[in-house]
């Protein structure tokens, strides 16, 4: 698809028009890119957590498409703004030169990029070249964050003149590191180091994954000649958005990690190593299927069924759709049957929850937002209260 096509609507091209016409006003250096194949969104809320230690900013909002977001965030700008940051995500070929041909950020974050996960982009050297060209795009005194974790962002530090900033959980790797990370009481603590800095850090957001997020924002912060305790002070303010691996109470004494916002197959994986690594009885899985993926579906619901087999999860329920690659994969590599309930209509979900789950038990619920299980979600905390 011509990604161009998508916005031949009069208003649409006014507002990319306009605002191609103010981003010239300011420096470059005002703007902050952020990509990536998971966690776009919560890292602009921690890097707006740090930057708004020093400075006043401005962010793209959450769940608007980014073609208009970015226009309509640029067009926002007020006297006194010194950071704008942007969530450039993109799922069609062309999508990040629409993007650029508005604004050329001079510092760029890539979160962390994953395997194919939108008919629309392809497979994983489509992913790299298309996000690649935020960072490629970069002047040499530019700034990429990259993470030193993740192979296939590293990749594109070759193909920059800027200057390339690494975060990770290996300090021989990463300028700014995280060490010692675990979760305790439904948050993650772990150590934020910088040099011979260190800081202890509470984090409210749920799970390790969570923490690479913590490190971007905290890398820029550093570059910015933020303190390390400021950057603790805000990334310890952050709360986890609603239905985003959200603890909530669940029925009987259990404990629901709500992470039905969205779902992809980075972030579905991700959310079941969050759910065996939170403490408890039982580790029950709720999944709904992961739209979007086109011809890649199958693959990638089996590759999926392959983790929650490794992970040994106690008690899985699947909805109805493309989980059926999922409930076949398991049962093919010697899951349990009596352990796996599949082909489940929403209410149906409901009703084996509240007869399922008991005092202690973790149950992560997870889907595409199109499947709603948020309303199951909704559902058993009615029930509970």
């Amino acid at each position: 698809m011509d990604i161009t096509q998508r916005f031949k609507k009069p208003f649409h091209l006014l507002r990319i028009y306009l605002a191609k016409q103010v981003a010239k006003l300011y420096p470059t250096s005002m703007f902050v890119g952020v990509t990536g194949s998971v966690g776009k969104t919560t890292t602009i809320e921690a890097i707006n957590a740090v930057l708004s230690q020093k400075y006043k900013t401005l962010t793209t909002k959450p769940n608007l498409e980014p073609i208009l977001n970015i226009p309509l965030t640029i067009l926002s700008i007020r006297p006194g703004i010194k950071k704008v940051i942007l969530e450039m995500g993109v799922e069609y070929k062309g999508e990040m030169d629409l993007y650029l041909s508005i604004v050329k950020p001079k510092t760029a974050i890539v979160t962390k990029i994953s395997y194919a996960h939108s008919q629309y982009l392809g497979d994983v050297e489509d992913v790299i070249l298309e996000k690649g060209k935020l960072v490629e795009q970069l002047p040499e005194d530019g700034i990429a964050i990259l993470n030193a974790d993740d192979v296939w962002s590293k990749q594109l530090a070759s193909k920059t003149k800027a200057q390339v900033v690494y975060f990770g959980r290996d300090n021989k790797s990463a300028s700014v590191w995280a060490g010692n990370i675990k979760i305790e009481n439904f948050r993650t603590i772990f150590e934020l180091n910088y040099g011979v800095e260190r800081v202890r850090v509470e984090y409210q957001l749920l799970g390790e994954h969570q923490v690479y997020l913590a490190l971007a924002a905290a890398t820029l912060g550093v570059i910015e000649d933020i303190p390390l305790i400021k950057i603790k002070k805000a990334l310890e303010s952050l709360t986890p958005a609603e239905h985003r691996l959200q603890p909530i109470s669940g029925p009987n004494g259990s404990v629901i990690l709500d992470d039905t916002y969205s779902s992809s197959p980075a972030a579905a994986i991700a959310a079941i190593d969050t759910l065996m690594q939170v403490p408890g009885r039982r580790k029950i899985l709720v999944l709904g299927e992961m739209k979007e993926l086109g011809v890649f579906s199958e693959k990638l619901h089996r590759e999926l069924a392959s983790q929650i087999f490794r992970e040994k999860v106690d008690m899985v329920f699947l909805g109805q759709g493309d989980t059926k690659y999922i409930a076949e994969e398991l049962l093919s590599l010697g899951f349990l049957e009596e352990r796996l309930v599949s082909d489940l209509q929403n209410s149906q979900i409901v009703s084996h929850l509240l007869k399922t789950l008991g005092r202690g038990d973790i149950c992560l619920i997870k889907g595409s937002r199109a499947v709603r299980l948020d309303e199951v979600v909704k559902r058993i905390a009615k029930k509970n209260g």
